[in-house]
């Protein structure tokens, strides 16, 4: 009976075939990863109004005082204006257009023959004037505003004159000599007006550095904004229906990342601008996710563990799976029983399917020394029965990540406040994964998201700080 036993455990494990192949190199290539580049359109949209209201405001009530006879060339006048009601502005492309009210008064000194008329110094005459400028406004290289403020002339709209025996004196004529000669002043000191009250590059210095600071994306999913910049292009000043419009494009870099609070960026200095006809809206957010090696292994057990594949008189049983890398291919380590037991490995190209957001592999083949093994013993596995079913199986889904992260986005860039002014505003448009590369530990994947992304100014520019 013993005897009977033995041989039939003899002849068992005879026609059972021990497979031990050597396993596939665990390694992973060092690949440097470089997010692809963005550009986020940022823009000012101003109200012609909130300009005005804010160049009234700052506006003193005297605007020029000329106090002495002598420093006219010759025309004994003493001049002095003030502000007469609001100062009106327009705009066209880059040109803005000024009307300046104004309540003039003017002396003039009397003399005839070389000498003061008796008992009289000088004559004392009021008026009302509405000058006129056009100011052309450009944006340097350093952030500074410039502007060249030229006359486009003057109207009176209460003319100045005096009675002298019953007669009007038209002193116009005197005070239409005179302003000339004052009216480079009145542009000097709009030109000084709009430079000290506008601090355009502190403004972008503000919004350079807070760009540095993540971003937390409202949600309870764990997800943050980090944007790297590097560039930034002007495009030229224009303005037409009421409103000034400033644009500028930021190249940069534009990560999401889960899971994972970034560290706030080394803030670099404000560049110069460079110049830009057209802005554009490529704009894409780099999103690293990743799929854990146990995860892939979880999923993979679940649908091919228990399996039994029948090969005529012959039968193998898969029992447990585990992945990692093996340079850029993905390696599939499996214990089987049955007709054969031990260990085989596959080897196969890890890819992205973007129509259902799955991590697939591809080529999935028995590794070289797996396959010498079964040259000799096992040539009835060649038939790629099992290849195809393994590759099936990996089908490890990206979607509850990325489209969770999707929704969240979308909804952080739809007029999102940021403080001073700036809101946030854009679209995602579509996906796609730029790379997927194996690490130690898992799977990742850099989904870009497509769409448009812009930083508005939807207020008024802060006003310079006094130094």
């Amino acid at each position: 009976m013993l005897s009977l036993a033995l041989l039939v455990s003899v002849v068992l494990f005879s026609s059972c075939t021990v497979f031990k192949p050597a396993m596939p190199v665990e390694s992973y290539k060092s690949i440097p990863r470089k997010p692809q580049t963005s550009i986020i359109n940022l823009y000012a949209d101003l109200e012609i109004s909130q300009l005005e209201a804010r160049i009234n405001g700052q506006l003193d009530s005297v605007l020029y005082q000329d106090t002495s006879f002598v420093d006219d060339n010759g025309g004994h006048l003493k001049f002095k204006a003030w502000k007469d009601g609001d100062v009106k502005l327009n705009i066209e492309q880059n040109e803005l257009s000024w009307e300046l009210p104004l309540r003039v008064s003017i002396h003039k000194g009397v003399k005839l023959f070389g000498y003061n008329l008796p008992m009289v110094d000088s004559w004392e005459y009021a008026g009302q004037i509405k000058l006129r400028y056009k100011t052309k406004i450009t944006i340097n290289r350093d952030w500074s505003i410039k502007t060249i403020t030229k006359s486009n002339g003057y109207v009176w709209t209460k003319k100045p004159v005096v009675k002298i025996g019953g007669i009007d004196f038209p002193i116009t004529l005197i005070a239409n000599l005179f302003l000339p000669s004052n009216l480079e002043s009145f542009a000097q000191q709009i030109d000084e007006l709009i430079a000290k009250g506008f601090d355009y590059r502190g403004v972008a210095e503000e919004v350079w550095r807070k760009m540095f600071d993540p971003f937390k994306i409202p949600g309870n999913y764990n997800a943050w904004l980090s944007v790297t910049p590097y560039s930034v292009s002007l495009v030229p000043i224009e303005g037409s229906a009421g409103h000034i419009r400033l644009g500028a494009a930021i190249t940069s870099d534009v990560e999401c990342l889960l899971d994972n609070v970034p560290p706030s960026g080394k803030v670099t200095a404000l560049p110069n601008i460079q110049s830009l006809k057209l802005p554009s809206d490529t704009f894409k957010i780099n999103l690293l996710t990743d799929i854990p090696y146990t995860t892939i292994n979880r999923m993979i057990t679940e649908e091919m563990g228990d399996s039994t594949f029948v090969f005529g008189t012959r039968r193998i049983k898969f029992e447990t799976f585990r992945v990692y890398g093996t340079n850029d291919r993905m390696a599939v380590e499996t214990t089987v029983s049955g007709s054969i037991r031990g260990t085989l490995y596959l080897t196969g190209i890890p890819y992205f399917n973007p129509e259902d957001t799955t991590l697939r592999i591809k080529d999935l083949k028995f590794d070289i020394k797996t396959r010498n093994l079964m040259m000799r013993s096992a040539k009835w596995l060649f038939s790629g029965k099992i290849e195809r079913k393994i590759a099936r199986s990996v089908v490890i889904p990206f979607k509850s990540n990325i489209s969770e992260t999707e929704k969240q986005l979308s909804h952080f860039f739809n007029h999102y406040t940021l403080g001073y002014g700036f809101e946030l505003n854009g679209k995602l448009a579509r996906l796609s994964v730029s790379e997927l590369y194996l690490s130690p530990e898992s799977v990742k994947a850099n989904v870009v998201f497509s769409g448009n992304l812009s930083l508005g100014l939807v207020g008024l520019l802060p006003q310079a700080v006094p130094k």
